[in-house]
């Protein structure tokens, strides 16, 4: 029997969430199988990722999601065209679902599990599957907070009315609106290898990483006073005037490990990056985004319970590593 997972295709926080845990369940449990479904640069990083279980895992490329789109080197959301482009995809959903529910047909499946892709709700409904949500939020309260038409934000309440059981993780947004049966979540990450963390200090010595998610594209940034290394990731272009840039490949498989040997991480708020951090310790430094919901509550909850700091897109352009350096003294 095999679990089925639908995974946002936003970015890649969602699934690299996603297969920490399905990892888990591969190396506890030699009999779990499972259907991997999301994005095609997603699926290829998976089956990379997972390519020791390649026998026990299917994976397949589908449209699950829209997310979020932000305006030309920019992280602000263009609101115009993500409704235009939410609409057409709503228009689709029953289609999408149909051709999910025709492949699944060939296999004996057992629970499904949605990581906020409304198609993998749409399925877990037709087949009369419990819906399980897990996440910190939902688009509909994103699409809410951005004030978003009314049409849109019918459609998406919809879904969120019919989660049956909420695997809700830590830093998440009010639920109240809806009753689904509540399962808490712990914080949790991509394996943690200790000695590729010592091996990365050893080899770039003081480091910082810089990364607004892998679906952005910025114009350059320029760090000044800074003699050691700065991790990128795809998207993000860096000047580091006094020291040395090392952009990581989109395929590289432990971001967690350059966050873990980093002396601080500078980021978007998105809750993989976050978690990373909170499991190696690493300090952060958010960029403040007034039009993302999820990140605005996680940069304030965070500010509670951990030392993190927040600055704001447009202080970005121009860093200095010793007045950020100064955020902790």
């Amino acid at each position: 029997m095999y679990e089925v997972w639908y995974v946002s295709c936003h970015g890649f926080g969602h699934i690299t969430r996603c297969i920490a845990q399905v990892e888990k369940k591969l190396e506890k449990d030699l009999n779990y199988k499972c259907i991997i479904i999301c994005g095609e640069s997603q699926i290829k990083f998976t089956k990379l990722y997972l390519k020791n279980f390649l026998d026990k895992i299917i994976l397949k490329i589908t449209l699950t999601d829209i997310g979020l789109i932000n305006l030309k080197n920019s992280l602000d959301i263009d609101k115009l065209s993500l409704e235009k482009t939410l609409e057409t995809f709503i228009g689709s959903w029953n289609l999408l679902a149909q051709d999910e529910i025709d492949f699944l047909s060939n296999y004996d499946i057992g629970e499904i599990f949605c990581d906020i892709s409304p198609i993998g709700i749409l399925v877990s409904k037709t087949l009369q599957k419990k819906v399980n949500l897990i996440s910190n939020f939902t688009w509909y309260q994103q699409y809410k907070y951005l004030n978003l038409n009314k049409f849109i934000l019918e459609k998406y309440l919809e879904l969120d009315d019919s989660i049956d059981n909420l695997y809700l993780y830590p830093l998440n947004l009010d639920f109240s609106y809806i009753s689904p049966k509540i399962i808490p979540m712990d914080f949790i990450c991509r394996k943690i290898d200790k000695e590729k963390i010592k091996l990365i200090k050893q080899t770039y010595g003081d480091s910082i990483f810089i990364s607004c998610g892998k679906s952005a594209q910025l114009e350059k940034i320029v760090i000044k006073n800074f003699k050691g290394t700065v991790f990128t990731t795809t998207g993000v272009i860096v000047e580091n005037i006094d020291g040395n840039v090392f952009e990581l490949p989109i395929d590289v498989l432990d971001t967690q490990n350059y966050i873990g040997a980093s002396n601080f991480v500078i980021s978007k708020a998105g809750w993989g990056t976050v978690a990373e951090c909170i499991c190696n310790k690493t300090p952060m430094i958010l960029l403040e985004r007034e039009g993302v919901l999820e990140d605005t509550h996680t940069i304030n909850e965070l500010k509670k319970i951990t030392n993190t700091k927040s600055i704001k897109l447009d202080q970005l352009t121009n860093l200095d590593y010793n007045s950020l350096k100064n955020k902790w003294s």
